[in-house]
């Protein structure tokens, strides 16, 4: 049914998350990516220890992530530790609030054994896609968090082993964007001299002409 569902679901939340995951599965390791205003992004990897069969304690969950997910930037393709690094590990009871599983209040309300893997990077090239190992065992619900768009509803995919996310765009560095900027008003200024002393010198050499 998961691999029914991935071939209906063409873009980011093409479809209302149907009833069969209203609730929390907690075989689904829920993965939120946020894009943040700076450029940088950050992957927040959860799993519920108590009823995920495949990662029973964060040693394990440690193991997955390893090889979790490869980005793909066009025809080159690597692991995502190997852009962000190794992940900072968290332990958590609650369910996330913003997932775009339905959760009812009795869920929220309940103490869950949830532990976290999260990657903080800032990509490049800009444009790039998420994707799960031919070989991966996990079902992943991911979601895309723009900061820069406070209250947006989330956009969201389920993901199973091959399958790839739609394009994720992050935002431009804001170091780059200083730089840029640094570099545009230098230019201005730049030509805005030499129109200056070009026209300095013209009206100079004018002048000079009645008195010769």
């Amino acid at each position: 049914m998961i691999r029914a569902l991935r071939q209906l679901v063409l873009t980011w939340g093409a479809l209302v998350l149907p009833l069969f995951v209203s609730a929390h599965n907690g075989e689904v390791l829920l993965s939120r990516l946020t894009l943040h205003a700076d450029g940088s992004c950050s992957l927040k990897v959860t799993a519920d220890l108590e009823a995920n069969f495949n990662i029973r304690e964060r040693a394990e969950l440690a193991k997955a992530a390893e090889g979790l997910f490869t980005v793909a930037t066009g025809k080159d393709q690597f692991p995502l530790t190997e852009a962000a690094g190794a992940p900072d590990f968290s332990s958590a009871t609650k369910l996330d609030l913003d997932s775009p599983f339905q959760h009812t209040a009795e869920e929220l309300a309940k103490t869950y054994q949830l532990e976290s893997a999260e990657w903080n990077w800032t990509p490049e090239p800009r444009n790039f896609l998420l994707r799960l190992p031919d070989e991966s065992p996990h079902t992943v619900l991911l979601w895309l968090v723009d900061e820069t768009k406070p209250g947006a509803k989330a956009r969201w995919v389920m993901m199973v082993a091959g399958d790839e996310s739609p394009l994720i765009q992050a935002h431009e560095p804001t170091g780059h964007l200083g730089r840029r900027m640094l570099l545009i008003c230098g230019g201005v200024m730049l030509a805005l001299a030499v129109v200056l002393v070009g026209g300095f010198l013209l009206l100079r050499r004018r002048r000079a002409r009645p008195a010769a």
